[in-house]
Order: structure tokens, then sequence, then C-alpha cells
């Protein structure tokens, strides 16, 4: 009776050790990603911070740090999310057709200038990327077809860390001509995105 009693009594000491070390090694925001510059930014502001997603921005400057990172995701999922994510904004700039057409338009489209870029690639540590560079808004959204909206620039990445079942979206936002200036900069840290 006695070992009876021991052997679940260790059964259930190693049980709550294993979930209490599982529970202090997971990612929290952006610790399970490595990305060069990231210590320049500091937190601005958090829309959402729970198990399931973490949302936010940070700082550094005038540039902006958009972050999304989804928690639970498999690959197929992550897949998924990144298609319709990347759909989505494609769709922001297809052509339409005018609500009131007549003689001088009859769809509304947007010049070749603000189309956003997309691109995939693998980053040394054998990471896709899937992203793209598009011009935003004051508002900081995407969509913009004209000089006069076009006041931000930024390059989106989405990927995914298959070890800790993490889908992530990062922006770095910047007006436009600061984008232009340090465009290669931001393009060295997208491609320095290390999954820990």
């Amino acid at each position: 009776m006695k070992r009876k009693i021991f052997f679940i009594i260790t059964i259930v000491v190693i049980i709550l050790s294993f979930l209490y070390i599982k529970n202090t090694l997971t990612c929290h925001r952006l610790s399970c990603v490595r990305i060069d510059g990231l210590n320049n930014f500091l937190i601005k502001e958090i829309y959402s911070e729970n198990d399931k997603a973490f949302r936010s921005v940070y700082s550094h400057g005038n540039t902006l740090l958009r972050v999304e990172v989804l928690s639970q995701s498999d690959e197929y999922s992550a897949s998924q999310y990144i298609t319709a994510s990347i759909s989505q904004i494609k769709g922001l700039f297809a052509d339409s057709l005018a609500p009131y057409p007549g003689t001088i338009s009859k769809t509304i489209t947007c010049e070749n200038k603000f189309q956003p870029t997309f691109y995939t690639f693998f980053t040394q540590e054998k990471l896709e990327l899937t992203t793209f560079i598009a011009y935003l808004n004051s508002n900081l959204t995407y969509g913009t077809c004209t000089e006069v909206q076009a006041i931000n620039k930024g390059v989106s990445a989405y990927f995914y860390c298959p070890k800790n079942k993490l889908s992530y979206r990062l922006e770095l936002i910047a007006p436009v001509n600061e984008f232009e200036l340090s465009a290669n900069t931001f393009q060295k840290m997208i491609e320095s995105i290390k999954c820990k």
C-alpha cells in the first residue's frame, strides 16, 4: 500500500514539475524570435495579450513595429492565415467598378506606383517569410492609392515558427521619406528573423 501511495505521489510531482517547466518556458511576446535591432524598439501600446494572441505596437523614433503573434497553431493553419491575409491586402488594390460609372471612368484603379510588392524568400535559417512592401495612410491602414494619402510606407513579414507553434506578422512602418532612406536597414531586419 505504501508503495502505491509513494508511486502515485511521485507521478503527481513529476506531472506538476513538467507543467511548471512547460509554462515557464513558453514564449512571451517576442521572446521566441530573434531580430537584429529589435532591442532598439520599446512597447508603445498593447492591443491584446492573452494565451491565444499578442497584438502590439513598438516604436523607435518615427519607426513603428506592429506585431501580431498567434499561438497554438499548426503549419497548415499558419499557411491558411498567411494566404488569407495576403489575399485581403491584394484585394484592397484590385480594380473595382466605379460607384457612379460615367463616360470618364467605369472602374477605379490604383496606379502601379502604389501597388504593393509581394515576395517570398527563405532566411539563412531556412525560415520561409512571405512579405510585401506597401504605402499606408495616416491611420496606418493599407489601400492607399494617391500621393496625398501615401504618408507612410511599410514592409510586412508573415512567418511560422514550428518549434513553438507560433504564427507571426511583423510590420516595420515609417514616414515615406524615412522608409526610403532606411529601406536597406528594414530589409536586413526582416532577413535576420530567426525562431528560437
